[in-house]
């Protein structure tokens, strides 16, 4: 860790038979109070918040029988086109495989201190509709026909999450801690800033001239693309439950195994689910997701035989040596879930 500039790292390996197999943490979750990282410390998702989004979208079209083939148009209050094939219809199934032609270019992954004011439904009529204040064509989409082109989109996974707003009649985190956290009895997981009690979450860093840096906790309007913060023993809960849950499962059998499921031509993109998609470790190419984020850096990946699961999250900036660091780490923890069964 010393070598790599971590400050904290979690880490934590599931089985299709157990939820925990092995958790542990390592080093600080606050360096100016020298408060201890542990298991049940609250650290920035980053991207593998989307595994959450992709979850509650897939979990409510079955349960409702929608299909994630249909308008997206559809289910929302407003009309989202990409303007250069407007006849053609963007589909929930594009936004979850990052095909939908949707281009965060003119977003910019814009970042700032502290939760975001403006709401979900307006940055998303303000990019993705014409007259919008960040709308352009060439920036807000791609030239490519929907389905044809995998362009990994920020702004898609928020769309994606609105549509449960919609569909559903409640707010998109409302929608997650009702039908995902709390059957699983995850009480701590939360998608803003101002919902966590004060000094509870790991406080995040970067690494300059020498030192440790301490950040502040960062926010941005595509919320439900990269902002839950829970504990790995939190996240490890889900994981189990979306993948292989049973009494406590929050997808069925047939949708843990469709979101699994290679979703879009190789030929388009190596390896795409819904949510799921190709990530690597030091050794190979793997099932997972990653959360790459000013201030955070994790890794969620399976084995090969998708009957283990290791995530490893870290409360600092990805650099070269944290990401090799990374990569290491999570050969180490799927080779290590291989002996513990």
């Amino acid at each position: 860790m010393k070598a790599a500039n971590v400050v904290g790292a979690a880490v934590v390996i599931a089985s299709r038979e157990n939820t925990t197999l092995f958790a542990e943490a390592f080093g600080f979750a606050d360096l100016k109070q020298q408060r201890k990282l542990t298991t049940d410390t609250p650290m920035h998702l980053a991207s593998i918040s989307k595994l959450f989004t992709a979850s509650a979208l897939v979990q409510l079209f079955e349960r409702k029988g929608l299909d994630l083939q249909g308008d997206v148009s559809g289910f929302i209050d407003f009309q989202v086109r990409n303007p250069h094939h407007p006849q053609l219809p963007i589909t929930p199934h594009h936004l979850l495989t990052h095909t939908s032609g949707i281009f965060d270019e003119g977003h910019g992954d814009v970042s700032f201190p502290g939760d975001p004011t403006q709401s979900l439904s307006d940055f998303l009529r303000n990019y993705l509709v014409s007259g919008g204040s960040t709308y352009a064509p060439g920036t807000s989409f791609l030239q490519a026909e929907p389905g044809t082109k995998w362009e990994y989109s920020n702004v898609s996974i928020a769309l994606a999450s609105y549509v449960v707003e919609r569909v559903s009649g409640t707010s998109f985190p409302a929608y997650v801690k009702e039908n995902i956290l709390d059957p699983i009895g995850v009480i701590n997981a939360h998608w803003y800033l101002r919902q966590f009690q004060r000094d509870v979450l790991a406080k995040p860093y970067s690494f300059e001239d020498g030192t440790f840096v301490e950040l502040p906790q960062q926010g941005y309007p595509d919320v439900p693309a990269g902002l839950l913060r829970c504990s790995v023993s939190d996240l490890v809960k889900s994981l189990h439950a979306m993948l292989w849950g049973s009494h406590n499962a929050v997808l069925s059998q047939r949708a843990s195994a469709e979101m699994l499921r290679r979703q879009v031509d190789p030929k388009i993109y190596p390896y795409q689910g819904l949510g799921w998609t190709e990530e690597e470790s030091a050794s190979r190419k793997v099932v997972g997701h990653t959360g790459s984020d000013n201030r955070a850096s994790n890794i969620v990946a399976l084995s090969e035989d998708q009957n283990h699961v290791a995530a490893l999250l870290m409360n600092n900036d990805g650099t070269l040596e944290s990401g090799a660091f990374r990569a290491s780490v999570i050969d180490d923890l799927l080779a290590g879930a291989k002996l513990a069964t």
